[in-house]
């Protein structure tokens, strides 16, 4: 095809004048590309592009508040935008975490534990070990109990104890629940899903088990019939899984974190609910990098873990000193508003920690 007389766009045929398009920005030429031609366009855009990395990267670690500032007032030409910041610095951190972690020995070392080495589900109480024990010894059923056959079970439903911490030390499980009597009875009896959901469709609806207790039951009876093999699966699918939605999680938590700073800097209405995203896209940014940084990069090197520890301690200030240059409030008023985002965040990482222990236990 004749190319065009016109001085025009080959791309959007929008009519330009200079060297690029004002509507699309592509160069304009008036002949085919030479292949010089295209090797210099790959090393223009990718000295481009190592140029706004570290025009971006710099400011982010060492000036606090100084890129948020600068985006916000429309400077944003010359620097990675802060979602494709964000993506880039997360994927890279947790492709290292994930590469460096071995799930397998962890499975395995899990495996060998004896009964001294049992853990305690227990998210309402968090008792220790011994403790725990001791509440067992207390409310721990009759051995006449314990040898009732399936059927026996349903006289002792409406009777079960809820939310006491029950040592099954003959399982194969070696587990202590925060359960109740009938499903460590079940797993001590060794009593197969099938037989589980055959009695419970005998029962009436006030005693029937609700659905997602049927279904965390069943899973347990599987778990239990496999022994220690099931133990050694279920520890190594908890860790797997729970690992693998931690990035879910920090991503849900980074609205919630710009929603904290938008409460707590309601008064000023010059900063909308953006600003403050950009603020929370910058810092999860910026920790990720300098876990990257200092863990995977400067210990591994020198043999030390005193570059990681210099890492959270940036962490922790940085934040402030963001917060006072971004904002511009009196240090009194940015101290206290910042202990106040901390304790916001630390309960909104509890629970998002709970809801994924939560999701965990349902998706295995």
């Amino acid at each position: 095809m004749e190319e065009k007389s016109t001085h025009e766009c080959k791309n959007c045929s929008t009519e330009i004048e200079g060297q690029f398009c004002h509507f699309c920005g592509q160069r304009y030429h008036d002949h085919k590309e030479s292949f010089g031609e295209l090797v210099y366009e790959f090393a223009s855009d990718f000295l481009h592009f190592d140029s706004r990395f570290f025009k971006t990267i710099l400011p982010l670690i060492f000036q606090p508040g100084k890129l948020t500032k600068s985006y916000n007032e429309g400077k944003q030409r010359n620097q990675f935008h802060p979602i494709r910041l964000y993506l880039f610095s997360s994927f890279v951190y947790f492709f290292l975490f994930f590469a460096f972690t071995n799930l397998d020995d962890q499975g395995e070392n899990e495996g060998t534990n004896t009964i001294k080495d049992t853990f305690i589900i227990d998210s309402t109480n968090r008792m220790k070990l011994e403790d725990s024990l001791k509440i067992a010894r207390q409310n721990i059923p009759d051995t006449s109990v314990q040898e009732n056959t399936l059927s026996d079970f349903n006289k002792n439903i409406s009777g079960s104890v809820n939310n006491k911490i029950i040592t099954n030390q003959d399982s194969l499980f070696h587990l202590s629940y925060s359960s109740d009597t009938y499903i460590d009875s079940l797993l001590h009896n060794k009593v197969t899903p099938e037989d589980y959901l055959k009695q419970q469709n005998m029962l009436s609806k006030e005693n029937k088990a609700g659905y997602f207790k049927r279904i965390f039951t069943v899973r347990m009876l599987k778990i239990n019939m496999k022994g220690q093999e099931g133990r050694k699966e279920l520890i190594k699918d908890l860790t797997e899984t729970f690992l693998h939605n931690i990035p879910k999680m920090l991503f849900f938590l980074l609205p919630l974190f710009a929603f904290f700073l938008k409460m707590l800097y309601f008064r000023k209405k010059q900063f909308y609910y953006v600003d403050h995203a950009i603020l929370s896209l910058h810092y999860f940014s910026l920790i990720f990098i300098l876990l990257i940084v200092s863990k995977y990069i400067l210990d591994a090197i020198f043999g030390t873990a005193i570059f990681t520890s210099l890492a959270f301690i940036w962490i922790s200030v940085y934040m402030l000193i963001a917060m006072k240059k971004l904002y511009g409030e009196k240090w009194g008023r940015t101290i206290f508003k910042f202990i106040t985002l901390g304790f916001l965040l630390f309960f909104a990482l509890i629970l998002t920690l709970v809801g994924n222990m939560a999701w965990t236990a349902f998706m295995i």
